[in-house]
């Protein structure tokens, strides 16, 4: 289980973070939604240790974590939304790298990079650097690192840039397996279609705030109440500027 309770995040005067408080079920796939500038990276970064919250705390399986945390971070697999590679390095190099600096097993990991090469349909032996990938490339990049040491919390910031239609059907089959294995998995993305056949829960973030945290049953059945499909009744939300929260809830 992640625990996001009262996050407050500032740059100089613009407040992003407002009290953010968020619970990710084990074993389940929670969307968070958002527009563009509505915080969902800076909160992904503040989980990741990569910025510190002004206020508030978060936890992993009970566990407070404190600035000087690490070892949590051996069962966290993480992709952010502008990642940083060894650009120089090829495919299966980076790959065996990340797999050293996990300290998995010498004798299990050479196994593991063929698998994630071989799943996201990266040629092994090809002749080309990170630095030469295409965008969608570099995306399946990331995937197939964050899934090298099989984590058990997933955090992914817009995971799908770049990557087409089959592979990213294939990569959602990959997630709903895996949650039912038990892993937790955050997820942020602006493709709608995507969120509505991968989250158990849905998410929105608005002007610094939680606006609800609701079961996709449940937005479903409040989206043809209303006569809305649940992509025009979720966009609403995020869009609307002056919401009212409660009737959200």
């Amino acid at each position: 289980m992640i625990q996001i309770d009262n996050i407050y995040k500032s740059f100089g005067t613009k407040s992003v973070l407002s009290g953010v408080s968020l619970t990710c079920e084990t074993g389940k796939i929670q969307a968070l939604l958002g527009v563009n500038g509505a915080g969902k990276s800076t909160l992904v970064h503040i989980i990741s240790q990569l910025l510190q919250a002004d206020k508030g705390e978060f936890s992993i399986d009970g566990e407070v974590i404190t600035e000087d945390a690490y070892v949590y971070k051996r069962n966290m697999g993480y992709v952010f939304e502008h990642p940083i590679y060894i650009e120089k390095m090829y495919a299966s190099e980076y790959l065996n790298f990340v797999a050293k600096m996990y300290e998995l097993p010498k004798d299990s990991y050479p196994q593991k990079v063929r698998e994630l090469l071989t799943f996201f349909e990266i040629e092994p032996d090809a002749k080309q650097t990170i630095l030469e990938f295409s965008k969608g490339m570099k995306s399946k990049m990331s995937l197939a690192a964050a899934l090298i040491h099989s984590p058990k919390h997933l955090i992914l910031d817009e995971p799908f840039d770049g990557i087409d239609f089959l592979m990213t059907q294939k990569i959602v089959k990959l997630f709903k397996t895996l949650a039912k294995e038990g892993v937790t998995i955050l997820i942020t993305s602006h493709q709608m279609e995507l969120i509505h056949e991968l989250a158990d829960t849905m998410a929105i973030l608005k002007d610094g705030h939680i606006m609800f945290n609701r079961a996709y049953s449940d937005i479903v059945a409040t989206a043809t109440n209303e006569g809305k499909s649940v992509r025009d009744y979720l966009q609403e939300c995020m869009e609307d500027p002056n919401p009212l929260i409660a009737n959200y809830m």
